[in-house]
């Protein structure tokens, strides 16, 4: 029987191939669209037939939730774009986790999508409110500019003194490498939801936001992250929060993210960043006034109270939990305590300020958005601080300016049934990994997946020939790592792993990733690859390059290695000869000192003994290590080795250092062959 979507996949007569002679019939894109197609018309005549009934919002159904795993090369984005946007249910919003991905979607997949549909689509990006400029934080500014910029916002300074004026988006990412990184003079500029005035604002009718959401409330295709769509949910009871449009359906791509991204924009927190602002902003609203002289009188002490608690925070880099020995929390507590009663008077002050008459209006807007600020500051901290039930608080410290104070929550699964479960009609979730060793039965623990969602939920197969493509190298007799306390390794895995490298990247003649877990390792290795592979040009994450630029630099580069952290396990797409060597340098096991990660496994344990590490840490590695592994084989031509240098990868029978959950590990990976000899995986690599 003919399904809706063979007019377009199905060969030889489906409109992407009269689009695109030449196109290869792709089974699994095809399962793809089908299973979209069929969960967006299940998901509509649910909610059809909930609105026929009445549209009680007390009997309001859940979303139709459908996860699938696309193997690399499925073509994926076509899979769930043409059977979305094929079904007339619109907006379709959809949510990635790096912009790499937004840009493919909006600049190469959507074109087509198009031309397989036969019609047009609106599609708008959607960023974040601060990645907007503001016309009346721009207007104070240029009337009473700064006397002091640092040198890269002098550059900005210059550059936006034009471009304000002609932007028609106003978004940031237009300024080019100006528009880049944390700026001070970016955060006086921008469109941060905190100071908007909304339609109080003389802006508030050519506002660059109030025309973005304009042009959202018009198209058929709405491109997000996953921190904007989740910011969206959990503000949109705010004034001033909804950017994203009611829409029936989400598709969640990269959705092997989803879980960390929820742990963050569910958590609540307050950081030293923050902080800075708000005084900044405190301060720059009292030089508008006379009145304003006494606020800078509270001002202060406030900042010699924060300074204080800055000050009780370890300056070693890292995540505390309340637990942690290195963390004296009397104090700490006690000098958040000092912190709330000196910032008392300033938040009385802007109260009495916002009370006033002005121009005929019974509150000064600009003195109650900062109020409420300072209101939000102290109920953050007091939760972050009282740690409650199901709610792990952690400090993070990363150099002596930059301190994060957050309460995680243990527990995620709430979060998804609130803000996704109970948004939309239907909600695809999909990527290369969401399957670990037993299947989608993590999604169960780790998202609250009901039975009957894990039981539909589905992996359609890449097209690649993996057996042939590639191979799976775990270097015989290596020792054990035992990272230790150094996060490296013991001396003699270290030895063993630097000659594996060697002779693994002499065969391949460079063109190797090789994927660190921890910037002390990567640090460790460097000096010995460089002075070891002296023929080898090494590209060194962290040094400079944007990861785009390095990436572009590596390709062109002959006999080229790149030594990669976290973002380069995934997200990396390096397809032809440039790449024909991946090397794992350690199973990417979240470092088990995590507060959150601790929290989580201790509540699984509470449910069966051990569920935490082979239900949670288990599965969060493989994960991981899919989509490292993963960079190798990205087209139907691409040929390559795997090389792991951690034993546990074998079974205990295999090897002294193996581990029993190596199978569950070993069945989630793309089916490459497995060796262990020096004499095939050389020739292998020579071959290429």
């Amino acid at each position: 029987m003919q399904h809706p979507m063979d007019p377009y996949f199905a060969p030889p007569e489906g409109r992407i191939f009269s689009c695109f002679p030449g196109a290869e019939a792709r089974e699994g894109q095809k399962e793809m669209a089908e299973l979209v197609a069929d969960a967006i018309k299940e998901g509509a005549a649910k909610f059809d037939a909930w609105r026929n009934g009445g549209g009680n919002k007390e009997t309001r159904p859940d979303a139709l939730v459908q996860a699938i795993e696309a193997g690399t090369g499925t073509g994926k984005s076509l899979g769930y774009l043409v059977p979305a946007l094929a079904s007339g249910r619109r907006p379709v919003v959809v949510a990635t986790r790096t912009k790499q991905l937004q840009r493919q979607l909006l600049d190469e997949d959507l074109p087509r999508a198009r031309g397989i549909l036969g019609r047009e689509v609106k599609a708008v990006l959607a960023k974040g409110r601060s990645n907007y400029l503001c016309k009346s934080a721009w207007e104070a500014l240029e009337a009473n500019p700064q006397a002091e910029f640092t040198l890269a916002d002098h550059g900005l300074w210059l550059a936006m003194a034009r471009w304000a004026k002609e932007t028609v988006q106003g978004d940031r990412e237009e300024l080019g490498r100006y528009g880049e990184g944390e700026s001070e003079l970016w955060d006086r500029v921008n469109a941060r939801a905190e100071r908007c005035t909304g339609r109080q604002c003389p802006h508030y009718e050519d506002c660059h936001l109030t025309a973005l959401r304009q042009e959202i409330l018009e198209a058929d295709l709405v491109v997000a992250n996953h921190a904007l769509l989740l910011a969206d949910r959990v503000l949109r009871e705010s004034a001033f929060g909804q950017v994203l449009p009611d829409a029936p359906v989400l598709i969640l791509d990269e959705a092997h993210e989803i879980e960390e991204q929820l742990t963050d924009s569910c958590s609540e927190q307050w950081s030293n960043r923050a902080m800075t602002m708000l005084f900044r902003d405190i301060a720059a609203e009292a030089a508008k006034e006379p009145e304003g002289a006494m606020m800078d009188a509270h001002l202060g002490p406030w900042e010699d109270a924060w300074s204080a608690l800055l000050a009780a925070v370890p300056l070693d880099s890292g995540t505390f939990g309340f637990e942690d020995d290195r963390l004296n929390l009397k104090p700490l507590a006690d000098a958040v305590g000092a912190w709330v009663e000196a910032g008392q008077a300033a938040w009385k002050e802007a109260k009495r300020l916002a009370a006033r008459r002005v121009d005929g209006n019974a509150e000064d807007i600009g003195w109650r958005k900062v109020a409420e600020r300072i209101g939000v500051a102290f109920d953050r901290m007091e939760q972050i601080f009282a740690q409650p039930a199901g709610w792990v608080s952690t400090i993070s410290r990363e150099g002596p300016q930059m301190v994060l104070f957050k309460a995680n929550p243990v527990d995620v699964r709430p979060f998804f049934h609130q803000h996704l479960r109970r948004g939309f009609e239907t909600v695809i979730l999909t990527s290369a990994t969401l399957r670990d060793g037993k299947g989608f039965k993590g999604l169960k623990l780790r998202l609250g997946f009901t039975e009957e969602e894990a039981d539909q939920s589905r992996h359609v197969e890449s097209p690649f020939d993996f057996p042939n493509q590639g191979l799976l190298f775990i270097p015989p007799d290596l020792p054990a790592r035992r990272p230790g306390r150094d996060a490296v390794g013991d001396p003699a895995w270290v030895e063993a792993s630097l000659d594996a490298m060697g002779r693994l990247m002499t065969a391949s003649r460079g063109r190797a990733l090789v994927l660190f877990t921890s910037r002390k390792m990567l640090a460790a290795f460097r000096p010995r690859l460089e002075a070891a592979l002296p023929g080898i040009t090494f590209f060194v994450q962290g040094e400079g390059m944007t990861r785009s630029a390095m990436m572009e630099r590596f390709k062109k580069t002959p006999h080229a290695a790149l030594l990669g952290l976290a973002s380069f396990w995934q997200g990396v797409d390096m397809p032809g000869e440039a790449l024909s060597l991946v090397i794992v340098t350690a199973l990417p096991f979240t470092p088990p000192d995590d507060p959150v990660l601790q929290a989580r496994v201790r509540e699984a344990d509470n449910l069966k003994q051990g569920l935490g590490f082979i239900g949670i840490q288990v599965p969060q590695m493989t994960l991981k290590l899919k989509q490292g592994i993963g960079r190798l084989i990205r087209t139907r031509t691409d040929k390559g080795a795997v090389c792991i240098l951690d034993p546990r990868m074998m079974l205990p029978h295999e090897d002294p250092s193996g581990k029993r959950y190596a199978a569950q590990v070993r069945a989630a990976l793309p089916p490459f062959p497995l060796s262990r000899s020096w004499e095939q995986v050389e020739a292998f690599l020579r071959a290429l």
